[in-house]
């Protein structure tokens, strides 16, 4: 179990006299989604959940050891981030519930925790056990950081300390923007002047960008709140850009457009960002949003070189301090592997760059009120028609994407349906028509018939890319009938690599190729044993999958070779860019192997 070292805010290692305890390492185990759970580890805290798993949430519990206490003093727990649902256990008893587990409805992680320890919790000899079960949606910045533990009156200031920056300076920032969106919509509302229309959009975004930063209950389920959240941080970030060009008189045409396309792909980025569950979309977004920034500061400070003004030297100050506040967060908050788990400095650089938006507001309003209103009525109606026409066309299309893909789906099952089970089934009922079948080859028939649909309703099943899971089902559909048969079958299959191409059509195609070899050991091969075995080839990278038999091997006698039964496989295993061979095995039998690539 993981020790704990002594420490204060600053050094880690400083001594215990420090009045607390940072925790940096716990017994991680985690438990994702439609997955069993993985063996315990010791990790290093801050630990994020998203390293590890960005594509999907679970469980995660994590235990810690507290040093034995000193005196009778109260003491208290530290958590400056854990989520996004947790239980928190001292000595096997529960102290906390913050959210009930799996409910996406809330996120404990959006602020920091203190928590008070009961005394007669706490040993004075022995380390005491924490433990902390949390359960994690992907995307969502679940876990836990290092945990601090110590004296109450000391661990106190340093939770005071986070929390203004991370609760109490955001919200006075949100009412600050609030007041300032309200002034600025007053003044477009009377004058219809784009300059102050787009200062209160901007503070209208900031609000929504800090307050969801701040919410544990959000007004949205997740990730559809997520999908909000940063689409509001990029829309605010272009937003001030644009302020930017139309504060001092630089937006050209081509900007105009460049904005629009922007602010699109931006959008739709973000928006498939958190619906396909992948955040590394999203943080490539906010890194190619550092070009647009860097272009308005690039014009504030040709606009100073050329009529310098309190206005753009304020807002060239608030710009890089922006800019280097948005690279600071980039690479120290998302990027890093080693799951940091700081709090981001850009709301509150961007609250200082609104500021000097502010300033410049005030400025061109005692300058130049009746100049813009033309401009202002031009901006609003794009703004409109634009908005409109995206929200359209972005129905428009998920409708149809979603019927072509169910088109498609009721198709495949259809035409699956149709050329295996149906085909036994008439062979079946052709056999009975006749007269005569034997009850063996009736009931093979029928059991051909079964085993087709099994692996039609199989290969719809998720298996979120784990080969190995395919080949235990159909090990358990064709077990017992194999050994009915007098057939001893041997599996060795080794660990094998997730495969992102594993799709339902590749499932299906790779059983029916199987069940094709097990067919042929049986009808034809006077086997007494066969082994399955499947592992990973290097070079080029795939996986092999192969079906060795001991009987009489091929031959031209039984015509196997050229059957359909073996063209039949061979054209499945093209259908998905594989690889098949078909081979005699010494001193005897037959071959069958598959092979995946694995991209």
């Amino acid at each position: 179990m993981p020790s704990a070292e002594a420490g204060n805010a600053g050094d880690a290692g400083g001594g215990a006299d420090a009045g607390f305890v940072q925790i940096d390492r716990a017994l991680v185990t985690l438990w994702p989604d439609g997955s069993p759970a993985e063996p315990p580890v010791e990790r290093a805290l801050p630990h994020r959940w998203d390293i590890d798993h960005p594509h999907g949430g679970g469980r995660a519990r994590y235990q810690l050891m507290l040093p034995p206490v000193r005196g009778e003093e109260p003491y208290a727990l530290f958590f400056p981030r854990i989520g996004n649902q947790v239980e928190v256990r001292v000595g096997g008893h529960l102290v906390a519930k913050l959210g009930k587990l799996g409910d996406e409805s809330t996120d404990v992680a959006k602020l920091p925790v203190l928590m008070t320890v009961p005394a007669a919790l706490l040993s004075h000899d022995a380390p005491t056990e924490l433990q902390v079960d949390a359960a994690v949606q992907p995307a969502r910045w679940g876990g836990l950081s290092a945990v601090i533990f110590g004296v109450q009156s000391v661990v106190v200031p340093m939770y005071r300390t986070n929390e203004f920056w991370r609760q109490s300076a955001p919200t006075a920032i949100t009412w600050a923007l609030v007041f300032m969106g309200l002034i600025a919509g007053g003044l477009w509302w009377q004058h219809r002047e784009g300059l102050y229309g787009i200062f209160a959009l901007i503070s209208l975004f900031g609000v929504t960008t800090i307050s969801g930063r701040l919410l544990i209950t959000p007004p949205l389920p997740w990730p559809a709140w997520g999908a909000v959240g940063g689409i509001a941080l990029c829309v605010l970030l272009l937003l001030m850009a644009r302020f930017v060009m139309v504060a001092i008189a630089e937006l050209r045409p081509w900007m105009r457009i460049a904005f629009w396309v922007y602010l699109g792909l931006c959008v739709c980025a973000v928006t498939a960002s958190f619906l396909w569950r992948q955040p590394l979309i999203y943080t490539l977004v906010l890194g190619s949003l550092q070009l647009p920034a860097t272009v308005m500061v690039y014009s504030i400070v040709r606009k100073m070189w050329l009529a310098p003004t309190w206005e753009s030297t304020l807002m060239c100050l608030a710009g890089v301090a922006a800019i280097v506040a948005g690279a600071r967060d980039l690479m120290v908050v998302r990027v890093p592997e080693s799951g940091s788990m700081s709090y981001a400095m850009l709301p509150l650089a961007v609250f200082f760059l609104v500021l000097a938006m502010g300033g410049t507001v005030a400025g061109h309003y005692v300058r130049q009120v009746a100049a813009y209103r033309e401009l202002n009525a031009s901006l609003v109606r794009r703004i409109a028609e634009r908005e409109a026409e995206l929200g359209v066309s972005h129905r428009l299309q998920q409708r149809q994407s979603e019927e072509q893909a169910a088109l498609q789906e009721r198709q495949r099952i259809m035409r699956d349906i149709h050329d295996g089970v149906g085909a036994h089934l008439v062979g079946l009922l052709s056999m009975m028509k006749k007269g005569g079948a034997a009850a063996e080859a009736l009931q093979e028939q029928a059991h051909a018939a079964l085993d087709e649909l099994r692996i039609a309703v199989d290969s719809l099943q998720p298996v979120n890319g784990d080969l190995a899971t395919v080949l235990a089902t159909l090990r358990y559909r064709l077990q017992p009938r194999l050994q009915a048969a007098g057939l001893r079958v041997e599996w060795e299959v080794a660990a094998l690599p997730e495969m992102h191409g594993l799709t339902p059509t590749t499932v299906l195609n790779v059983q029916r190729i199987l069940l094709e070899a097990f067919t042929n050991v049986l009808k034809h091969a006077a086997a007494t044993t066969v082994r399955v075995t499947a592992r990973r080839v290097e070079g080029p990278d795939r996986l092999e999958l192969r079906v060795q038999d001991d009987g009489t091997g091929i031959s031209a006698e039984q015509g196997r070779v050229s059957g359909h039964g073996l063209g039949n496989m061979r054209a499945r295993a093209q259908s998905i860019g594989a690889a098949l061979v078909i081979q005699h095995a010494q001193p005897h039998g037959t071959i069958v192997e598959l092979s995946l690539p694995m991209a």
